[in-house]
């Protein structure tokens, strides 16, 4: 069988598109010396190969569009992709390695990093835990917070507490916080199902909006005078290399989905250099307090009055890979010097000892025997 680097896209997530697109980059700028088989995960979590997934037009009724579309999955436990034919699944090749593009649940949470570690297949994306903090924006500010990097006032709570003590929670959010506020769903990507409330009445209606995307939400004290700015960070063979920074231009209160992915207005422009250098500093420090691997993007919030600095959200599979972010450093550059990294992590990963032989299961079988007697 021959062995192939699997480029797996899509996902059971409300990104699902924006990384359809993200793939189809990767797929432009990797060099042709990379045996690369591109793998759809459709709306269902259920994985495709097909031989025309580089037509966009065929997103929109997979199953109708999609030529030759096969099911495949992993072996859990082998570095195997199988492919279903007949009714039965069977080898198609041998996995290399995996480039992870799916942002969002499954692909970025955790999820997929966890199948990946069970079969010893090295990706772009960090490590199970990692992802997990990360993309849980809750969790994310209590490690911040733990560590001294100023990040907005927040409170979080889950669905089956609301429903038993909302008055306590929305009295606790206003006393604590105080408006105006951000509702955000804790685990969520890409502006989607976020609200701005600058008064109480309209604190319920932005909760359970949130609820609808997710079983925890958090708020948070909304960022005045506001700018904000996104800069990456990777690290390739024990050095880290950090992007340039750059603020997001945004007239509104909050920067949604269409504005980030839907405008044809929406323009960006380099940070002033003593500010950048801040922002720098922290990604840097974020991206190791996190243990980080592959492209991370960390968005900030700047009050523009006030001269406040705080942490936003981390992305460990952020859009396009950040790759605009890296001005320095080409797009085919960057997607080799990851996965080669990949490679180097799990080769010191199959290094650590696994096993351990004692005697815990003679002593075992010993016990119960003496108790049959």
């Amino acid at each position: 069988m021959k062995e192939k680097t699997i480029l797996i896209y899509g996902g059971k997530s409300v990104e699902h598109d924006i990384s359809i697109i993200t793939a189809m980059q990767v797929l432009r700028f990797l060099p042709k010396s990379v045996d690369i088989l591109p793998v759809y995960m459709d709306r269902n979590g259920i994985w495709w190969t097909a031989e025309n997934l580089t037509d966009l037009t065929i997103y929109s009724n997979f199953s109708k569009l999609a030529c030759k579309q096969k099911q495949v999955t992993f072996v859990l436990g082998e570095k195997i992709l199988l492919e279903k034919k007949n009714h039965k699944f069977v080898p198609k090749c041998k996995i290399k390695q995996v480039l992870n593009c799916c942002h969002g649940n499954i692909g970025e949470d955790g999820s997929l990093q966890g199948v990946l570690k069970v079969c010893d297949i090295s990706s772009n994306s960090s490590s199970v835990t990692s992802c997990a903090l990360c993309m849980d924006k809750s969790f994310a500010k209590d490690v911040l917070k733990a560590n001294d990097i100023p990040s907005a006032e927040y409170v979080y709570f889950r669905r089956c507490a609301f429903e038993h003590e909302s008055t306590k929670i929305l009295k606790k959010i206003e006393r604590e916080i105080s408006f105006p506020l951000v509702v955000k769903p804790s685990c969520l990507g890409s502006s989607i199902g976020i609200s701005v409330c600058h008064k109480m009445e309209e604190l319920l209606p932005a909760i359970e909006l949130a609820f609808e995307f997710d079983d925890k939400v958090l708020v948070e004290k909304m960022v005045q005078n506001l700018k904000e700015f996104n800069c990456a960070c990777f690290a390739f063979k024990k050095h880290l290399f950090v992007s340039n920074v750059f603020e997001v231009t945004n007239k509104k209160e909050i920067f949604s989905f269409d504005d980030k992915y839907l405008s044809t207005s929406q323009k960006s422009k380099q940070a002033e250099l003593g500010l950048a250098k801040k922002i720098q500093v922290l990604t840097e420090k974020i991206y190791t307090l996190f243990d980080c691997t592959g492209v991370v993007r960390v968005d900030f919030l700047f009050d523009e009055k006030e001269k406040t600095l705080l942490v936003n959200e981390i992305n460990s599979i952020p859009g396009s890979l950040a790759f605009y972010l890296f001005k320095d450093v080409t797009f085919k550059d960057l997607l080799m010097s990851i996965l080669e990294q990949a490679e180097i992590d799990v080769n010191e990963t199959e290094k650590l000892v696994t096993t351990f032989d004692s005697d815990a299961l003679k002593i075992f079988d010993d016990i119960a025997q003496s108790i049959k007697k």
